[in-house]
């Protein structure tokens, strides 16, 4: 017993100065840009740092912002309803009288079903749905069968929150720096794939992906350092021209799409 444990303990401490060894590396530009999760999934299994799955159902605060909001949007009707992650949460209610931000920390494609079912229960109506959604999908341990049918059954919930248009929008990229530090943001690589999906799944369902006036945020398939407070969360300079975007999207749609 004792043997096994110091085993254990000796493959974690290997594990662990292996990770930081690879981290170090990628911020000083000298390894390629590849996920350690791919390389070194025991290993990092083993330290204890495997990309995690999205449990926010399972917090008591995720739990009480639902049911607030759940509480106070019961029964009424809105002409725009936001869901999204910590991005589009910083922008509050700005977008315009009868709209709601559904939009909270943390939130992936796994967190957006049971809060969208909890609205639909509450006969909450939108007349458009927008979905930022994708950008903590890069990050968290999910299949892309998974992200694709998540995103599916939420155009579905949608809809039966009386949805006549549902927009979606690309995962946000970061910048390139953010992208090599684990758990900060996905890679460039895995956004573009969930962009790919997003892609996909709004061709099936026959719903809208817009990416124009979002282009302003970006360097190419990198986030501007000029507009960013930690290389994935927008500055005030950023979250204006994230909103600009929004209300283009909104209210002038033959411009925009």
């Amino acid at each position: 017993m004792v043997r096994r444990a110091l085993t254990r303990l000796l493959l974690g401490v290997n594990a662990f100065l292996l990770l930081l060894a690879v981290s170090l590396g990628w911020q000083t530009g000298q390894w390629l840009e590849i996920s350690p999760s791919a390389i070194f999934p025991e290993l990092l299994a083993v330290a204890g740092v495997a990309p995690k799955p999205d449990d926010l159902i399972s917090k008591q605060w995720w739990q009480d912002e639902v049911q607030y909001r759940t509480r106070i949007s019961q029964g009424q009707t809105y002409s725009v309803c936001l869901f999204g992650d910590s991005i589009s949460s910083a922008l509050g209610n700005t977008l315009g009288d009868r709209t709601f931000n559904f939009a909270i920390s943390g939130m992936s494609s796994v967190s957006l079903l049971p809060q969208m079912q909890n609205l639909v229960a509450a006969s909450t109506r939108c007349q458009q749905v927008i979905f930022a959604m994708g950008t903590n999908d890069a990050c968290y341990d999910i299949t892309n069968d998974q992200f694709v049918a998540n995103m599916h059954q939420a155009i579905v919930l949608a809809r039966k929150l009386s949805a006549t248009r549902i927009i979606i929008l690309p995962a946000f990229y970061s910048t390139l720096a953010a992208s090599r530090k684990i758990f900060l943001a996905g890679t460039l690589a895995r956004v573009e794939e969930i962009n790919a999906l997003l892609r996909k799944v709004a061709i099936n369902e026959q719903v809208t992906l817009i990416d124009q006036g979002l282009n302003s945020l970006y360097q190419g398939q990198e986030l501007k350092a000029n507009i960013t407070t930690d290389g994935v969360h927008l500055n005030a300079t950023g979250r204006i021209l994230y909103r600009n975007a929004l209300m283009q999207i909104l209210y002038y749609p033959s411009v925009s799409s």
